[in-house]
């Protein structure tokens, strides 16, 4: 524009000038305004019970975190267009209005964690937020995620979840989330890592799930973290993992397995050769069962030592479901491994254990030869007292209900082993090639067989008899 030359049209031009500036925004009680480096509003700890309405239209960041806002209003930010980042943290908020967050369209960062009372989330609270890389969900008390409550969230990379109450996860919930990079999901109660639960995370660079209750992982779990670096999975209920749940995690180079109680037989073979081939670092993977190798790391053993199981569907065992006289936790699984030659097994019973369908062993075959030598167990048989163990709700009925710590208190001392440790250094039992007859197998093997006759194979209510 060419200068003006005389001095009353110089005058006319800077008060045209002045009035078509924008007025200048207005600072909200009790808060702080600055515009670097960003156009900043910032109202923490100051005792706030609502969020003020008088924040400026063209703020980029709000900080209210450490106040007692209790509800997140419709309307509280829809004129902040430009707003980038918002801190909302450790406040008493338990409820977030539809609509809360429409309009943020340039969001990047929303931290509303340590919110304990906010124990539910609407399924479209965070509808719009394309452009969000940060969320903090953590300490909010939260049981459960609404379905699709991160659809349409593409650029979000860090996602804390952690110290929660969140039970499980609904197959594909962070389905959208191909750029996740870091996922919290440390110390809530997950119990089952299902094959589903983490599909579409292929970007994913760090999964924390320690400390919650984890008692299995199912085989494709981990099918689609083929990026994955870091995994933490200690502290958990775990007993078995296999090497094919493992196989998919081709660029793993940090693994925590620790403070689970891992039973170091036949099934922790596939593992153990996982092992072999992993080329990163891992915790020590102490054995809790058998006895013999209790406290010894699962990596270190030997091939022998993972030996002495049958080789069919195992159950898991129930480590902590009831207590005999003699103080120790007694153990469900059947010990079938170096009592029993599976040749002394009739067809049904056979099937039996490779189903493990809840019936009574006595309702096979055997039952009649085990008869012939009642009276040689009849006195043994008056000595039995029973016991009922109740269990939880896990798929393969291994915890007690009111089991709520985890495993890791306990002391393998207090684990009643399915194998002695004399076990392994006794001659394994094998099959001749011609068949035992009857009376000979009841005759080696009457005691395990007075023992199965009091057992009903875990899924519901399991019967023990202990002499």
């Amino acid at each position: 524009m060419r200068c003006v030359v005389f001095d009353g049209g110089r005058l006319l031009f800077l008060v045209m000038w002045l009035n078509l500036l924008p007025q200048a925004d207005s600072c909200p009680a009790k808060c702080i305004c600055f515009s670097e480096p960003r156009r900043t509003v910032a109202c923490q700890q100051q005792g706030l019970f609502s969020i003020p309405t008088e924040i400026p239209v063209r703020s980029q960041r709000i900080f209210l975190q450490s106040n007692k806002l209790t509800v997140v209003g419709s309307t509280s930010f829809s004129s902040c267009h430009n707003l980038t980042v918002l801190w909302l943290y450790s406040n008493n908020i338990s409820h977030i209005e539809a609509g809360a967050f429409d309009g943020l369209g340039k969001l990047e960062e929303l931290d509303i964690g340590d919110n304990s009372n906010l124990r539910t989330i609407s399924p479209t609270a965070f509808r719009g937020l394309t452009k969000l890389h940060t969320l903090h969900l953590h300490r909010c008390g939260l049981s459960q995620l609404p379905v699709g409550v991160f659809r349409g969230m593409f650029s979000l990379q860090y996602l804390y979840l952690q110290d929660n109450n969140i039970l499980t996860l609904h197959n594909g919930t962070f389905l959208d989330l191909a750029n996740l990079t870091y996922l919290y999901l440390h110390n809530n109660k997950i119990k089952i890592v299902t094959d589903n639960m983490f599909r579409g995370l292929i970007n994913l660079d760090r999964l924390l799930l320690h400390q919650n209750r984890i008692i299995y992982v199912e085989p494709k779990a981990f099918t689609s973290l083929g990026g994955l670096k870091s995994l933490f999975l200690f502290f958990n209920n775990l007993t078995v993992l296999t090497g094919e749940t493992m196989n998919p995690l081709i660029s793993l180079q940090y693994l925590r397995l620790n403070g689970n109680q891992w039973i170091c037989d036949c099934r922790a073979r596939t593992l153990w050769e996982w092992f072999k081939r992993f080329k990163g670092s891992s915790s020590e993977l102490e054995c809790s069962v058998p006895e013999f190798l209790a406290g010894k790391d699962l990596k270190r053993l030997k091939s022998e030592d993972l030996e002495g199981c049958v080789e069919t569907p195992q159950l898991q065992t129930s480590l902590f479901s009831s207590k005999s006289q003699s103080g120790k936790f007694l153990s469900t699984e059947i010990p079938l491994g170096n009592n029993i030659p599976w040749c002394c097994l009739g067809d049904n019973d056979k099937s039996s254990i490779l189903s493990g369908k809840s019936r009574q062993i006595t309702n096979n075959p055997l039952k009649e030869k085990e008869n012939m030598s009642k009276t040689k167990f009849k006195q043994q048989e008056r000595t039995k007292n029973e016991t009922q163990i109740k269990q939880n709700d896990g798929p393969l009925g291994t915890l007690s209900n009111n089991l709520d710590k985890t495993l890791e208190n306990l002391k393998p001392d207090f684990i009643d082993n399915p194998e002695s440790s004399t076990a392994s250094i006794k001659k394994k039992k094998k099959c001749s090639k011609k068949p035992k007859s009857d009376t000979q197998c009841i005759k080696g093997h009457g005691s395990t067989l007075q023992m199965l006759h009091f057992l009903i194979i875990p899924m519901t209510w399991i019967s023990l008899s202990i002499s």
